[in-house]
């Protein structure tokens, strides 16, 4: 017999309302569902709004993501709004439950129940909670139905630290000993997992350039950079060349500027360093380690690259927008060109470094040479991401600055080739 009250359960526990979603009260029972199964109690906790009910997206319209923005498989930009997010999860676990066994699914109810039962949660406790819940029943699913959700739902997880920060672990430790007792606590994320191989000691390996920490006199200022397709207050450019090791890193510190608000710091700084000789690239960002929170702060901000997170541990897959011959997304006639100065052309076609095993340099939608936007530079596998790169590539500084391409495919050299981009699965 089938346990479809589940949800019913977890719901009450962790969705913040007694009744939840109006959609389940008309949902249809199915025949293996008789009325004398055990009526479980339910916590009653503060009642939903029901201004939150109006589901606005999915988990699983989560395609891609990539600093600091989510996009769907169309490349169009999805926002979550931090009411949504627990109804978001509520319907996310939902989608998983008919994948459980009858006993994983008793196991998650008298989990839900000994949480609800610990104390009254807060709202950021019953996110996090529901995040665990999710990876753990994401767990006991079928490989090809993790391989379908588990991108999505990292990205989602990832994002949901921005919306409800962290600040000490010490403040979830009853939720961290509740987990330990039930053998779960590889789910709460927030828990650096023991990594078997060093991330740099790997970047390392492979003759890749390792960075120096943030706040370091190694790292040389190129300026403001002059065209920003992320549409940030101001990004600058800073590299780093080593004295051994043959390539280059690049640095992008990200400002958000709000004098209003009294806000004037680097909120995203993601940094690449790539091997002139091996090809390999290594990703970090501006993630704690331990905390998975952004690590922000002005002209003074400092920090160590061995605490932060990397391409073995980040949740948004750098891969999805650097790819092709060159993990450097460069721009001729611009200040992101430091070619002058740094090794940035790499003599073996790129690969990340990396243990997960989304993150990949697929073969070239058009080699070098295929003719057109071809004719310089390889066009990457086409990705959400990626399509996005080429647009606004195409609108503003390919094949150059002063009389860019524009991706309407009007010019009379690229436009066809920019049709067949689209027509391949980049959106218009």
């Amino acid at each position: 017999m089938k346990i479809n009250y589940l949800m019913i359960v977890i719901s009450s526990v962790l969705f913040l309302g007694c009744g939840g979603d109006s959609a389940d009260d008309t949902k249809e029972i199915p025949d293996d569902v008789t009325s004398e199964q055990p009526q479980l109690e339910q916590p009653q906790l503060e009642q939903t709004p029901e201004s939150q009910l109006d589901l606005k997206m999915k988990i699983s319209d989560i395609s891609d993501g990539y600093y600091g923005l989510l996009y769907d498989a169309g490349g169009n930009e999805l926002k979550i709004d931090k009411h949504q997010v627990l109804l978001m999860q509520k319907v996310f676990m939902d989608e998983l439950n008919p994948h459980l066994s009858d006993d994983q699914q008793k196991n998650f109810i008298e989990l839900a129940n000994n949480f609800a039962d610990t104390k009254k949660p807060t709202e950021i406790e019953n996110v996090l909670f529901n995040n665990v819940l999710i990876d753990a029943m994401l767990s006991k699913t079928k490989p090809q139905l993790q391989d379908k959700y588990f991108p999505s739902f990292r990205l989602f997880r990832h994002h949901t630290h921005r919306l409800f920060p962290i600040s000490r672990l010490t403040d979830y430790q009853w939720i961290i000993d509740l987990l330990s007792q039930r053998s779960l606590l590889d789910h709460f994320i927030l828990i650096p997992p023991q990594e078997t191989d060093d991330y740099i000691d790997t970047c390392r390996e492979n003759n890749v350039p390792i960075p120096p920490d943030w706040g370091s006199t190694l790292w040389k200022y190129q300026g403001v950079a002059a065209v920003d397709f992320l549409d940030n207050d101001k990004t600058e450019v800073w590299a780093y060349e080593s004295s051994t090791v043959q390539g280059a890193c690049i640095a992008l510190p990200r400002w958000d500027i709000r004098p209003d608000e009294g806000i004037n710091e680097i909120s995203l700084l993601g940094i690449i360093c790539q091997s002139k000789t091996t090809g390999k690239a290594c990703f970090w960002d501006n993630l704690s380690k331990e905390t998975g929170l952004r690590i922000k702060g002005g002209e003074d901000l400092t920090f160590k690259i061995s605490d932060i997170k990397n391409g073995d541990s980040l949740g948004e897959n750098c891969t999805q927008c650097h790819r092709g011959k060159n993990v450097f997304l460069i721009h001729p006639g611009t200040n992101l060109d430091i070619s002058a100065d740094y090794d940035i052309d790499p003599n073996i076609r790129y690969q990340p470094v990396s243990t997960q095993a989304s993150w990949s340099n697929p073969a070239a939608y058009t080699e070098l040479g295929g003719g057109a936007c071809a004719s310089c530079h390889e066009i990457g596998a086409l990705s959400g991401g990626y399509c996005n790169i080429l647009r606004n590539g195409a609108n503003t500084t390919m094949p150059n600055t002063t009389s860019p391409a524009n991706w309407n495919g009007s010019h009379a050299f690229y436009g066809d080739h920019i049709q067949q981009m689209i027509d391949a699965g980049c959106p218009e």
